[in-house]
């Protein structure tokens, strides 16, 4: 088996999400796979402009998200990999599902961006041939 993905933004959906795909890639026994995608949509592309400031602090909140699920992770011993992208969410979270063979997406059903995560999860949903989990928000 090729792994789980999760896609997550570091919101609060997403981090419950993370817990959902750690215990299913432990369940399976198989890798975690953890990405973020920087919305170039909204950031842009990394340049020297007056945005080039809001881009490296995405990219770096992006490393601070993979790095907290990875680090849960590892202690209940998966392995795990972790990339952070600019793109377009939806369209990087399916390519990239696709390039590991991902046994399944994981995405929190809402996030920061300005649109939410749960439209990019239904667009995942609807772009992938891969199983593909929505989670909702459970009780606070």
């Amino acid at each position: 088996m090729a792994g789980i993905l999760l896609a997550t933004d570091g919101s609060q959906h997403a981090m419950q999400a993370g817990e959902q795909a750690i215990q299913l890639a432990r369940e399976r026994d198989v890798p975690l796979h953890v990405l973020c995608v920087v919305d170039r949509r909204e950031y842009g592309e990394v340049a020297l402009s007056t945005s080039e400031l809001a881009c490296i602090q995405a990219e770096d909140h992006g490393h601070e998200c993979v790095a907290a699920v990875a680090d849960q992770a590892n202690k209940q011993g998966l392995d795990v990999e972790t990339d952070v992208c600019h793109g377009i969410p939806e369209r990087d979270i399916v390519a990239y599902a696709n390039e590991i063979d991902a046994d399944a997406i994981v995405v929190g059903k809402h996030g920061d961006h300005r649109e939410h995560l749960g439209g990019v999860g239904r667009n995942v949903k609807a772009d992938s041939d891969h199983r593909t989990i929505v989670v909702s928000p459970g009780p606070a």
